[in-house]
């Protein structure tokens, strides 16, 4: 039976209808929804550039952008809710929503502290969401709504406030899943309509707080690896029971699964969790949508988990080889178990005639992982290979430092002469980039930080515009490191200048180190 099968049925045993069978519903064709839906949102933007000139003046004003956009906002709403209303104008009714909301977010984040704008729309956004019943609508007045609570929780709480935060968010969506068959059917459908939404906005947010996934940097220009979280004991520790929890609602649920080879799997992603701050309840909502059918959700919730483990070699505070033998215990643990499951009988042999097993869909997922992800790791290898093989020669001058204070280990920390940011790193935030002058030596002179959002000048054929990158709470010219066979510090310890190369859209590698005298420093 579907969810709205189920929905419609309850309601007939309350006695709210009286036919169990669904409704007839006069279903558009998606190809002309589709079609009319883009003449609509092209229609839109000559529109609101219009009204935007014809209302120039009363925007201007204190009260214009809550009148005008009020007025656009309820207007739309109108429009949303009629049932004979052409499809031409239903489709333009959303850009016309959106542009009312705009108005007004514009207006409150003008007028009141962040914190109570962002509550403010939060607000809104439900009042939209009860008076417009178009399933697809809500469910995306659903996600805005778990952003703008989530902003104004998280709001200068950072990076452990937005943890906290996005728990919370995720923790409502949960409870609505456990309480869903215990309320009444307009109100169950109208929260099935919107936990997408929400549920989708948690899950997005729990992985951009995780930081960039494995190897995104090598094939998203100007996109670089890092994380934005902070190794915190209290939060794994946290992260671990709820992946208890999950394995425990998935075991309670399913009596199936109840088996030695899956408690040892269990046991795996439970030591995952203990090392990755958002995974235990991004794998609590894997498991609460499993069990409650919500398939699509899952999938999206799975997406979530595979980002957050991708994002794990960012983790500063694990080696490189140690979180390397962490995965691959892990991986090991994982294929064993499926291996074990995927051979019942161990002891028994297959029968004489029995017809070999086809290659099946689990075989075949696993060939199509493996060559996406080769296919990813060959894309950055050949993207680098390009910057290396075709980039302009930058050298940028190290600040002065101690070099000893320098070495740990097999790298040396670096350490560019570049001019102050004024700005941190924080979730989302575009980066700033740097402008330097180049010489004919290809020595860097640092002349400028220009922030996201400013205008950029047009550069002469001697500059350069490189984008940071964040890393450890600050700006950082691509690395802040550079790595070496042990026993080569002394060489290294002479390096004055790194040796970048910088292509023409501003993307940059570190190739190499050179001393005062411009040489190449080689082991």
């Amino acid at each position: 039976m579907s969810r709205l099968s189920a929905v419609i049925a309850a309601a007939a045993a309350e006695g709210l209808v009286t036919d169990t069978a669904p409704p007839q519903v006069n279903e558009r064709p998606w190809p002309v929804v589709l079609l009319t839906a883009f003449g609509a949102w092209f229609a839109a933007v000559p529109l609101c550039l219009f009204l935007g000139l014809l209302l120039d003046v009363p925007l201007r004003s204190g009260a214009g952008l809550y009148v005008v956009g009020g007025v656009s906002l309820v207007g739309a709403v109108a429009v949303l809710r009629s049932k004979r209303v052409a499809l031409f104008l239903e489709q333009l009714a959303v850009p016309w929503l959106l542009a009312g909301g705009s108005l007004l977010s514009l207006g409150l984040v003008r007028d009141l502290p962040f914190r109570g704008a962002m509550a403010v729309l939060a607000l809104l956004s439900v009042a939209v969401a009860v008076a417009v019943p178009r399933a697809w609508l809500r469910a995306c007045l659903g996600a805005a709504t778990a952003v703008f609570i989530g902003l104004a929780l998280a709001a200068e709480g950072g990076a452990v406030g937005g943890w906290w935060t996005l728990q919370a968010l995720l923790a409502v969506a949960l409870f609505v899943v456990a309480l869903e068959d215990r309320l009444r059917p307009a109100a169950a459908a109208a929260l099935e309509a919107a936990l997408p939404g929400w549920l989708a906005a948690t899950l997005a947010g729990l992985a951009v707080w995780s930081g960039w996934t494995f190897m995104a940097g090598s094939v998203m220009p100007g996109v670089a690896g890092g994380t934005l979280a902070r190794a915190d004991t209290l939060l794994q520790g946290l992260s671990a029971v709820f992946a208890v929890a999950a394995v425990g609602l998935v075991a309670r649920r399913w009596p199936a699964v109840r088996r030695p080879a899956l408690a040892v799997a269990a046991a795996a992603i439970v030591g995952l969790a203990g090392t990755m701050a958002a995974l235990g309840s991004v794998l609590l909502a894997v498991a609460a949508c499993a069990v409650t059918g919500r398939w699509r959700l899952l999938g999206l919730a799975a997406l979530a988990a595979a980002w957050i483990i991708g994002a794990f070699y960012y983790q500063l505070d694990w080696g490189l080889a140690d979180k390397a033998l962490l995965l691959a215990a892990a991986a090991a643990v994982f294929g064993g178990v499926a291996w074990r499951l995927g051979v019942p009988g161990l002891a028994r042999r297959t029968p004489a005639g029995t017809p070999p097993r086809r290659f099946g869909l689990p075989a075949v997922l696993v060939l199509v992982t493996v060559g996406l992800s080769l296919a990813v790791v060959n894309v950055g290898i050949a993207r680098k290979e390009a910057v290396i093989a075709h980039g302009r020669t930058v050298l940028v001058e190290l600040a002065p430092v101690d070099p000893r204070s320098l070495m740990q280990g097999d790298y040396m920390r670096l350490n560019f002469r570049l001019p102050a940011v004024p700005v941190e790193p924080g979730p989302g935030d575009l980066p700033p980039h740097v402008v330097m002058q180049v010489d004919e030596r290809g020595v860097a002179t640092p002349l400028r930080i220009e922030l996201a959002g400013e205008e950029a000048p047009v550069l002469s054929p001697s500059d350069v515009r490189i984008a940071l990158v964040p890393k450890d709470g600050r700006w950082v010219l691509v690395t802040d490191a550079w790595f070496f066979k042990e026993g080569h510090a002394e060489r290294f310890a002479t390096a004055k200048y790194g040796e970048f190369r910088v292509t023409a859209d501003g993307e940059a590698l570190l190739v190499g180190l050179r001393d005062a005298r411009l040489s190449p420093i080689s082991p």
